[in-house]
């Protein structure tokens, strides 16, 4: 099973690294804004860089940076 993972709107993102410090495996912040974004690798279409589809096993962590975004944009569902 896959999930999709994604960020909306990426753009109330904030820079405060939970998402990366409790799923660097999934996240990471961009280089150019400073922002979270999804690891390359999980990305379907190279420039949506707000959205993935990882592995069932890494669902704990992206649940904890889902339930830990003080801004909550971050998002899961079942691919």
């Amino acid at each position: 099973m896959t999930l999709r993972v994604w960020e909306e709107p990426r753009d109330n993102c904030i820079a405060d690294m939970v998402c990366v410090s409790l799923c660097g495996d999934v996240f990471e912040m961009s280089d150019v804004d400073g922002k979270a974004n999804i690891i390359a690798k999980w990305r379907k279409d190279p420039d949506k860089i707000n959205e993935g589809f990882v592995p069932d096993d890494m669902k704990d962590c992206v649940e904890a940076a889902v339930q830990s975004c003080p801004t909550q944009i971050i998002h899961m569902e079942p691919a």
